[in-house]
């Protein structure tokens, strides 16, 4: 029976990638993907290291995943295929949820090659408390949950709404802890805490944003 892998892909910095990791994605035939060209660009970078693979690409997103899944499917009954997203963990505010669900229905052997995920990595270092998170992926536009004491939780933000996003954090919930991860593994890492979180809202923050969050009140 053949196998749908699903494997983390850096978030940034792609040392971080793991052996395993780059084994699978240069002997499996189909790789799902995204946007083939940010997975191609990371095969290109492997296959120039590690030697030439032969592999075709799918592409899979949101707006789609529901169509294809049958197509994946097919695939499955003629060999082993690799799932990515364009970064970080599979499924983890990605697409491949109705895929591996569909995979797992027909019996078929779903194996997680684990990796980077950028929530994971950014609570690792923020300094909160880690004995109960929870991960929330990307808010709705406007959209601040409740805060429960005790849970460190954990936003995925764009740097278009991290103002708005910032400032009503702050409106609801003055006397929480929030530390903000910015640009995880790339050159312009930067985690900031306590007063430096204002900086988020004068409109300059560039790429990707974890926002953690901690509410003792």
């Amino acid at each position: 029976m053949y196998t749908l892998y699903v494997v983390a892909t850096p978030i940034g910095n792609l040392e971080d990638i793991t052996l395993r990791a780059i084994k699978i994605l240069l002997e499996v035939p189909v790789i799902v993907c995204e946007d083939t060209r940010r997975t191609g660009m990371l095969l290109k970078l492997l296959e120039e290291k590690y030697g030439k693979s032969q592999h075709r690409f799918i592409s899979v997103r949101d707006w789609n995943e529901a169509a294809q899944v049958e197509r994946v499917l097919a695939e499955l009954s003629q060999g082993d295929v690799a799932l990515v997203s364009d970064a970080g963990t599979p499924l983890l505010s990605d697409p491949g949820y109705k895929l591996v669900r569909a995979a797992a229905e027909k019996g078929i052997k779903v194996v997680p090659i684990p990796g980077p995920f950028a929530g994971a990595a950014a609570l690792s270092a923020a300094g909160l408390p880690t004995d109960k998170f929870m991960f929330w992926g990307f808010l709705k536009k406007g959209e601040i949950p409740e805060l429960k004491p005790g849970i460190t939780y954990v936003f995925y933000e764009s740097p278009e709404r991290v103002k708005q996003t910032v400032t009503l954090l702050k409106q609801h919930y003055p006397e929480a802890e929030a530390v903000a991860a910015v640009e995880m593994t790339k050159i312009h890492e930067r985690f900031y805490r306590g007063s430096e979180m204002q900086e988020l809202t004068d409109g300059r923050i560039k790429g990707e944003i974890v926002l953690l969050v901690r509410n003792e009140a």
